[in-house]
């Protein structure tokens, strides 16, 4: 993933806090992150000479790549200073180092000591910030609502930060089943989008995938309260109803995707996906009354033929999520989830297949039969 380098005025002597900036195209995670250089973070002339020497070669082992090694030295640094001005930036990296290793627990660990035990560095924002990206990425939503609330009272904020917080906030309530609240801190951070004109062209930043992505699950959830048990008056408007939420839904995941984050893009790969697999599961559910064994199997042929176009639009979306995995290097429970749901996927239309092949008619027959399902009933 390219990052761009961000550079406070440069201080003497000053202590580097390894990171990345936002943005940048979907791929295979930065292994060397670019420095922050942060101007409030100078040893001063009584700081141990020990500690600086120890600090920069921690630091250079990260910038590096070599993690393992970085986080011994970040904590022999605290061992040897730890309320001192190596402390915030060192316990800070260490959430750096153990993110690269993909240790996610132990990253929130360390970006909220840092700002928990330092909350007046200007690392303390970067730090609450990555902790609510790590807690979104272990689904600990009840904490990344508390870390996001935080985060949203603090009044240094850019707009992308800010939008940032919402977005974490309102993904963290709608995941909790609190639909209302999460909406309005979805709609607060869609109104400053709008108003500050951000993602109109080319790739929008990464700030703003969270928060589309809070949306698609919103407006998912809404689609799925339409259900077909029991038996709609009228099945053909109520399906229609049903998937244009559905499209809706699948809009926002879609907009999240035009991020170009591999992780967002997995997630809203993912549900995307899932839309269709849990249309088609609640549409073939519907407990259809027929008068006989003719009509049964009529209209469960019409019904496997029509719908078995839900099945392939999931699995297309499922395997492409699949390959965006094994492309960047993304390797979260989404992707995992997505593979488990292609082989679910594969199954389900192997099975309509066999199904439809036992049936004693046509497929002219059955799209007869299929017209008549759609027509309402006067």
């Amino acid at each position: 993933m390219k990052t761009s380098r961000l550079l406070f005025a440069v201080a003497p002597a000053a202590f580097v806090i390894v990171g990345c900036a936002s943005g940048g195209a979907a791929g295979p995670p930065a292994k060397n992150p670019d420095p922050i250089v942060t101007p409030d973070l100078r040893i001063t002339p009584h700081a141990p000479e020990d500690v600086e020497r120890t600090f920069r070669e921690a630091q250079d082992l990260l910038l590096k790549g070599d993690e393992r090694a970085a986080i011994a030295g970040f904590q022999r640094v605290l061992a040897m200073d730890s309320g001192g001005q190596a402390a915030a930036p060192a316990l800070f990296n260490l959430g750096l180092a153990h993110t690269a290793l993909g240790d996610h627990v132990r990253a929130v660990d360390f970006f909220l000591e840092s700002e928990k035990r330092f909350p007046d560095a200007l690392i303390a924002k970067q730090a609450l910030l990555r902790a609510s990206r790590e807690l979104s990425t272990l689904e600990r939503w009840p904490e990344l609502e508390a870390v996001a609330r935080r985060i949203d009272r603090r009044p240094d904020l850019t707009v992308l930060e800010r939008i940032e917080a919402l977005g974490a906030l309102g993904l963290a309530l709608v995941e909790q089943g609190r639909q209302e609240e999460a909406f309005k801190a979805i709609v607060q951070g869609r109104d400053m989008v709008e108003e500050a004109k951000l993602g109109q062209s080319g790739a929008p930043p990464m700030e703003l995938a969270q928060l589309a992505f809070a949306l698609g699950e919103w407006r998912r959830a809404d689609s799925e309260k339409i259900r077909f048990e029991p038996m709609p008056a009228d099945f053909a408007a109520t399906l229609e109803d049903r998937s244009t939420r559905l499209l809706s839904a699948q809009e926002a995941y879609t907009d999240a995707m035009r991020s170009l984050d591999a992780h967002w893009s997995a997630m809203a790969g993912y549900r995307v996906g899932q839309l269709y697999q849990r249309l088609h599961q609640d549409v073939m559910a519907a407990p259809f009354k027929p008068r006989d064994l003719k009509q049964q199997q009529l209209f469960e042929g019409a019904m496997r033929l029509r719908y078995r176009v839900l099945l392939e639009k999931g699995l297309a979306m499922m395997e492409g999520t699949v390959r965006l995995g094994d492309r960047t290097g993304e390797s979260s429970a989404w992707v995992a989830r997505a593979k488990e749901a292609r082989a679910q996927l594969q199954r389900a239309l192997a099975d309509e297949k066999a199904a439809l092949a036992k049936l004693p008619y046509t497929e002219e027959e059955l799209r007869e039969a299929l017209v008549k399902l759609k027509t309402p009933k006067p």
